[in-house]
């Protein structure tokens, strides 16, 4: 875990191996946030659910419990709900990581 200099905000990394693990933990929620299009070519992300990069903090903060889950088929989580985030190259998994974190989200 590395500070990113922005407060308490953390840069949290898994590599392949931990993702593989944490694939089979149903009590962690993988967020894809790539675009659709981006989704449409490459496939999703096993056990993942898709909520592109800008919509992420709206749909965790604006939806209930009961919309979140009728959407996405999982239940919404709590601010101490493992949490990983998926992109192509990272950055937008940071930007949403950062952003989220704010919103305290913290794992």
């Amino acid at each position: 875990m590395a500070n990113s200099g922005a407060g308490d905000v953390k840069i949290l990394d898994m590599n392949y191996e931990q993702l593989l693990e944490a694939q089979k933990d149903k009590s962690v929620l993988i967020i894809d946030v790539r675009e659709q299009s981006e989704i449409d070519k490459t496939g999703a992300l096993p056990g993942s659910i898709h909520i592109p990069m800008g919509q992420v903090a709206n749909e965790l903060t604006s939806l209930s419990a009961e919309d979140f889950e009728n959407k996405y088929k999982k239940p919404l989580p709590s601010e101490s709900t493992k949490l990983v985030l998926s992109c192509m190259a990272g950055r937008r998994s940071a930007t949403v990581q950062d952003q989220i974190q704010k919103l305290g989200y913290k794992k």
